[in-house]
């Protein structure tokens, strides 16, 4: 099933246009060969001012409890991951977003803005990447026009969306207590 543009979760030509060509942009004040498809430092830094302000916890304990998560980083590479030497993964990011949600950390409509946030800027930053291996010898980003990034932008963004829907499925099918919500929303999930 593909997705036509209108249904590309609202997102306007302008939006995408933008997203696109913040990323560009990043990518050659970074001086960076490769394109590095990670977390924005401003995204870290407004889901880590949100849990230190709610949670009321000193940074140093937030690092170890950080930490001590299964899917955590060390301490060390958390910090670096803070102060923007080392850009986070995106995996790593989301996690983070729904341990600190689950903790009552951030609120809801916090976790919901960064989420989103978090989706487009990774699409935008796939879409980047690809046009820019696309043109091994791109010197700038007004090299390419703005039709091709948002078409690029939106071609990643339905099959972000697909990919996304088929792990949640898989997410549903797992769980005994989300597959009962499922069913008593009327979703269509097969067994």
């Amino acid at each position: 099933m593909q997705k036509t543009e209108s249904e590309t979760l609202g997102v306007e030509e302008y939006e995408a246009f933008e997203l696109m060509a913040r990323e560009l942009h990043a990518h050659f004040l970074s001086s960076r060969k490769n394109f590095a498809v990670r977390v924005p430092l401003d995204l870290v830094s407004y889901l880590f001012t949100g849990i230190l302000r709610k949670s009321r916890l000193p940074k140093i304990q937030l690092e170890c409890a950080i930490a001590d998560l299964e899917f955590a980083v060390e301490a060390r590479t958390f910090r670096r991951y803070i102060s923007g030497h080392t850009r986070m993964p995106w995996r790593t990011f989301q996690r983070l977003v729904l341990w600190a949600l689950g903790q009552r950390w951030i609120s809801t409509w916090m976790c919901r803005d960064l989420m989103s946030k978090a989706h487009l800027c990774e699409v935008a930053q796939i879409s980047a990447r690809e046009l820019l291996n696309e043109r091994k010898r791109l010197l700038s980003a007004t090299e390419i026009h703005r039709e091709e990034m948002v078409k690029r932008f939106y071609e990643n963004l339905s099959l972000r969306d697909l990919e996304r829907e088929a792990e949640a499925i898989i997410s549903i099918r797992r769980q005994d207590e989300a597959r009962e919500l499922a069913r008593a929303l009327g979703l269509d999930i097969a067994d």
